[in-house]
């Protein structure tokens, strides 16, 4: 290390000593061969100017200080003596340094000025080098390591390393000597960039809209100091482009799964339901010819039974395509709500008799436009919810109220409470509450398709919380003086 300071210090300050040695030359010269003080302050600022462009201001100055010096020796009496007698060569000394300082002052911020002016053309040159290829990178690699090499080769540094906050993954391109990974990693997790020291490592965290996203680090660049903020700009950019694109490619992959899931769905409820018609009338007329033991009797009640059951999951499923492909468009009329929904829940406990229902209402006539057949089935699927996952001894309860614009229809059920991580999730597609799902049978299809009703109605399905063991599905309509922008009513 030492060593290493001594020849930048060399390096430096030898432009330096070769001009104090020209200086001194001249000076020897000038005494031998009687130069007048003007010729040799002319040869002195031409040395002084020339050591200006080749180095700093610092060792430009110690040139000023011996031109200085050899000019009061050598030429102003008393010779070959540091004292100036005559008041008027004191002045020209002065006026001499002042001179000197000025032009190595100017000089000096010239060549500076030089210097930043081409470092930020090398910057910019860079800069649109690194955007150039990283757009050119396919978009699945640009988080990944040739997006590295692209800075590794335009910036020429012996190593990068990229950490990707979202997944927490590190790569890097390069071998590093002085943990890299490990700084980088670091940086991140403490939010703060670091500047080059003496071993020569750089770190920048990549922030999109202020928040951050991952860190870049850099090891042996040749000219740190060349390293624009925008370079951590680009890198974030391609972070978060390679983001969107992993996104942009789940959320395609899963579309395209529900159009291929949906298809299968319609065309296997389709299939189904011609057979089940069929098996239906052939027990219907079994039934009809009164030729049946009892033990048979038991036998197609078992057997129509299950058809009907697998009928409704049928429906379901030929639903759930249709809302799925938004063909759902209900043909709405004007329904009274509160025999509807008792003639509803009066052929299902014709069917069902293994519970009690009641239903309550607001008494008057309120009148929502709506699909028949449509609303039955929602309705339907959260009777069916409330028997399956309500206590045996228990009353399901309906309820009708009106609420200005809107009547809501509540199915309550006392049994399994809902944990408050699945409220929402209970909604979905083929989602079975996890208390549940090995208690019960069941596909995961009512609720949902219950609320796509509801949203075709312009209304919608919830789950009302009321801190107790009661479960309460709300189902709300507009009515007919509402005037839904989505929504059109065919008399």
């Amino acid at each position: 290390m030492r060593l290493k300071k001594l020849c930048q210090f060399w390096r430096l300050y030898r432009s330096a000593a070769a001009s104090s040695l020209i200086i001194a030359a001249l000076s020897f010269a000038g005494y031998k061969l009687h130069f007048n003080s003007a010729t040799i302050v002319l040869l002195y600022l031409l040395v002084i100017v020339l050591q200006s462009l080749a180095g700093g201001f610092v060792p430009s100055m110690i040139v000023v200080l011996a031109a200085g010096t050899c000019l009061d020796f050598f030429f102003f009496p008393p010779l070959l003596s540091m004292r100036v007698a005559d008041p008027f060569n004191l002045l020209a000394l002065f006026v001499f340094l002042t001179i000197a300082c000025v032009v190595t002052w100017l000089v000096s911020r010239m060549r500076a000025e030089a210097r930043r002016a081409e470092l930020h053309a090398t910057e910019v040159e860079q800069l649109y080098d690194v955007a150039r290829r990283l757009l050119l990178l396919e978009p699945n690699g640009v988080d990944g390591v040739p997006a590295l090499e692209v800075f590794r080769d335009v910036l020429g540094a012996g190593a990068v390393c990229l950490f990707d906050a979202s997944t927490a993954e590190i790569v890097m391109d390069g071998i590093s000597e002085c943990g890299l990974q490990e700084r980088t990693r670091q940086a991140y997790i403490f939010g703060k960039d670091a500047d080059a020291t003496t071993d020569g490592v750089l770190v920048r965290c990549l922030r999109i809209r202020n928040v951050t996203t991952g860190a870049i680090g850099f090891e042996g660049l040749p000219n740190p100091e060349v390293l624009s903020p925008a370079f951590s700009v680009l890198a974030a950019a391609a972070l978060e482009r390679a983001h969107t694109f992993r996104r942009a490619s789940r959320e395609t992959a899963a579309a395209q799964a529900e159009v291929f899931r949906t298809a299968i769905l319609d065309a296997l409820a389709h299939e189904f339901k011609t057979p089940l018609a069929t098996i239906l009338a052939v027990i219907g007329g079994i039934r009809a010819s009164r030729k049946l033991e009892t033990d048979q009797e038991e036998m197609a009640d078992m057997v129509e039974f299950e058809v009907t059951r697998l009928s409704r999951l049928t429906t379901r499923l030929l639903s759930t395509a249709r809302l799925d492909r938004d063909e759902l468009k209900p043909m709405l009329k004007p329904i009274d709500v509160v025999p509807f929904v008792e003639c509803v829940v009066h052929r299902y406990m014709t069917q069902s008799q293994e519970r009690r229902v009641t239903v309550t209402s607001c008494g008057a006539s309120v009148k929502v436009p709506a699909d028949r057949q449509l609303l039955e089935l929602a309705l339907t699927q959260l009777l069916d919810n409330a028997l399956k996952y309500s206590l045996l001894t228990s009353t399901i309860t309906v309820s009708v109220q009106a609420e200005e614009d809107f009547i809501t229809t509540s199915v309550r059920n006392e049994g399994n409470s809902i944990a408050a991580n699945e409220k929402d999730r209970i909604f979905e597609r083929f989602y079975r509450g996890a208390r549940v799902r090995n208690l019960v049978s069941g596909t995961g299809l009512g609720l949902y398709v219950a609320r796509k009703i509801a949203a075709a109605h312009g209304g919608s399905l919830y789950l009302r919380d009321e801190g107790s063991r009661d479960v309460v599905f709300c189902l709300k309509l507009p009515t007919l003086h509402y005037e839904h922008p989505h929504l059109a009513t065919t008399h």
